[in-house]
């Protein structure tokens, strides 16, 4: 079934925040919440296997536990199930038959994105949400990352089919990482700020050009500097609830959009993520 949403969830409190998150993302769009618990083998451990039923039990209950609390808030329909495996590969491979799959951060330290939520942001064959912040209602100002190209067309489609009722904004952050290099070149630094504000204005027009053919639906918003530092901040003084990114298909290793700045985005938004997948096939040259 690739219309429903899946959501990877474990023992860990994030997981609790990726299952309620995925509800108020079902109830929203009315499709089936399909909840996943991956128990990874204790083999390495040397568990005797005992030892590996009695984990396998403590997984199971939590499961049941949190179906059953998600449940009695859900409007839509829920499943769940126990899976034995690699937890980044099984998530990817539920990812096949879902229109979007709900990771959470790290358990250890839910500022950053671990390992497996990484993975599966890459490796999907679809959209991909990274949960950090605890639920409270579905998202109401969103923020999509472009850079004018094909590409990130997608992010921004992807905002206002899951973001509907959203406040959306798309931003573009005009680098700075030639300025140095100009004025070491010889340029004066009086005459590097001309062409830096000539450059701003340029990506002003430019964004209303690119925002117009979603009339009356997304904002432009223009910004000067680091695009992954300019992002934070207007994440944070704007309080955005989710910035949204695109990624060229299964097989990438980088997330495009901004070039590596999306991969970190991923990694440092103060906010939740949704990685959006671009329509097409991807081959790495």
């Amino acid at each position: 079934m690739t219309n429903r949403v899946v959501a990877g969830i474990d023992l860990s409190p994030i997981g609790r925040r990726v299952a309620e998150r995925a509800r108020l993302l079902a109830d929203l769009h009315e499709l089936p919440l399909h909840l996943v618990s991956v128990n990874e083998s204790s083999s390495d451990a040397f568990l005797d296997d005992g030892l590996g039923r009695i984990l396998a039990e403590h997984y199971q209950r939590n499961l049941v536990d949190v179906a059953k609390w998600i449940g009695a808030r859900a409007t839509v329909p829920i499943t769940y199930q126990a899976i034995r495996g690699s937890i980044g590969w099984e998530l990817v491979r539920e990812a096949k038959k879902a229109a979007i799959v709900v990771v959470g951060t790290s358990a250890v330290d839910v500022e950053r994105c671990g390992p497996i939520a990484r993975r599966v942001a890459i490796m999907s064959s679809g959209d991909v949400l990274v949960v950090r912040r605890q639920p409270r209602n579905t998202y109401r100002k969103v923020l999509a990352a472009v850079d004018f190209s094909v590409h990130s067309e997608t992010a921004v489609e992807a905002a206002l089919r899951w973001c509907p009722q959203a406040e959306l904004s798309a931003i573009f952050s005009l680098p700075d990482r030639w300025d140095t290099a100009l004025v070491e070149s010889g340029l004066f630094e009086v005459e590097v700020e001309a062409a830096r504000s000539q450059r701003l204005r340029k990506a002003v027009e430019r964004m209303e050009e690119y925002v117009a053919r979603w009339p009356g639906k997304v904002k432009p918003l223009v910004v000067d500097g680091s695009p992954a530092t300019s992002i934070d901040e207007v994440v944070r003084r704007r309080g955005v609830d989710l910035v949204v990114v695109a990624n060229r298909g299964a097989g990438a290793t980088k997330m495009i959009l901004l070039g590596t700045v999306a991969d970190g985005v991923l990694e440092t938004m103060p906010c939740d993520v949704l990685v959006a997948r671009v329509p097409g096939d991807f081959r790495r040259p």
